[in-house]
């Protein structure tokens, strides 16, 4: 989320992402004139949301309403505010009228405002619709109030005190202070805990192609995409320059293994060339599960090992702890 979430709450959003616990209110009753997409269905109460989904205000988010308006833009006072500088301080509107239909409204901006990739004064958007703000690109989805409050807490997570400046995710002191207690109690209940250890392939190489500035939108916005697809009860923690680690109580190694396929997809397909034209972005990941009376540094350490063996097989990969070591080969950057 952009350093924007700490404004404050809009009239026309229905979700808050001020200061302090998110609060959901609810929502008024939309008749979206649109078809829900498929699989939508049956899920309660669906709130349109339009979201940043790459750059550097990825996740930023708002919630529309029937009968209400709001404004995007650079501006603290906009609903939803960007901070890219091809964003105009009041670049475009939303307008959701009482039978739910959205139509979106450039406001005169430098950039233009764009639907599915056409630059446009005035438009419809349907569920799915990507919606470009100059440079930065949001896209129109009906979300379930599950999936808001976790993105919510997301951002929450983010803004806790204590986290790594950088990512907002935890730091390593986290390791000493609370995951002995945490897993002890995972041990008393008699439940599994698994670790994955990421680490982006050729971090160096992007810091030496794109610069230092585009290496930290790198980890930011990985840091972003992972705790969005994890649960809330996980913990992600910054480990080192670009190593991030994902506890996962009540998860075995397979489990584990499935979460990190599912991360290591998530990596790969984002759209990196809003960070950096050219940029591409990959993770080799390593799991494993915590033995029983194993000490930490050994558990972490198996997982660390696994994540090599990753990069071994070529990087973009998931390797288990369990599995057998490959072949010795050249140390992978």
């Amino acid at each position: 989320m952009s350093n924007s979430e700490n404004s404050a709450p809009k009239a026309d959003t229905l979700f808050s992402v001020g200061a302090g616990r998110p609060q959901l209110e609810e929502p008024a009753e939309v008749t979206m004139k649109l078809a829900l997409p498929r699989g939508r269905r049956g899920r309660g109460v669906l709130i349109p949301t339009v979201r940043v989904v790459a750059g550097p205000d990825l996740l930023q988010f708002v919630t529309l309403s029937g009968g209400q308006e709001m404004v995007i833009g650079r501006d603290e006072s906009a609903g939803l505010v960007l901070g890219d500088a091809s964003v105009s301080r009041n670049h475009a509107s939303l307008r959701c009228d009482d039978s739910g239909e959205i139509s979106v409204f450039d406001l005169g901006s430098t950039n233009g405002t764009a639907v599915n990739g056409a630059t446009v004064q005035r438009a419809l958007l349907r569920p799915g619709d990507h919606l470009e703000i100059g440079a930065v690109s949001l896209r129109l989805d009906l979300l379930g109030l599950d999936e808001l409050h976790h993105l919510s807490r997301v951002l929450e997570r983010m803004r806790a005190a204590g986290t790594d400046p950088l990512t907002g995710l935890q730091t390593r002191a986290w390791l000493d202070e609370r995951l002995p207690s945490l897993l002890a109690r995972c041990e008393d209940a008699g439940q599994p805990f698994s670790v994955i250890f990421l680490d982006v392939d050729r971090f160096k190489s992007i810091n030496d192609t794109f610069g230092h500035r585009v290496g930290d939108q790198v980890l930011q916005a990985l840091a972003r995409l992972v705790l969005l697809d994890v649960r809330d009860s996980d913990t992600c923690a910054r480990y080192g320059g670009e190593e991030i680690l994902i506890f996962l109580p009540g998860t075995d190694e397979r489990g584990a293994a499935d979460v990190a396929e599912r991360l290591r997809k998530t990596i790969g397909t984002h759209d990196w060339s809003r960070t950096a034209m050219g940029l591409k972005v990959t993770a080799s990941l390593g799991v494993a599960q915590k033995l029983p009376d194993e000490e930490i540094v050994l558990w972490l350490d198996r997982a660390d090992r696994a994540m090599y063996r990753a990069k071994q097989s070529g990087r973009n990969a998931v390797r288990s702890a369990s599995e057998p070591a490959l072949a010795a080969a050249p140390s992978p950057g």
